[in-house]
């Protein structure tokens, strides 16, 4: 769920109560998912703001795919 609330920028939200209903869940349920998301690396974090209702939470930097090397080319020698 937390996917199709998630933009191109580096701050995602939306609002506790609504995320936990579309999840099927309770409020302390939807925050200990996120908790669990924190610990295995799937979010760096994510915070609460009581005044508003609204749950923010920042995904890690994209890795870049790792490239293959090239092989080592054999260098010209004098021969023996």
């Amino acid at each position: 769920m937390l996917a199709a609330h998630t933009c191109a920028q580096a701050r995602h939200s939306a609002d506790l109560e609504i995320l936990a209903r579309l999840c099927g869940q309770s409020r302390h349920q939807t925050e200990e998912l996120l908790d669990r998301l924190v610990a295995a690396r799937t979010l760096t974090a994510w915070h609460h703001h009581r005044e508003t209702g609204e749950v923010v939470w920042h995904l890690p930097w994209p890795q870049l795919p790792a490239t293959p090397r090239a092989p080592a080319r054999p260098r010209p020698g004098r021969p023996r």
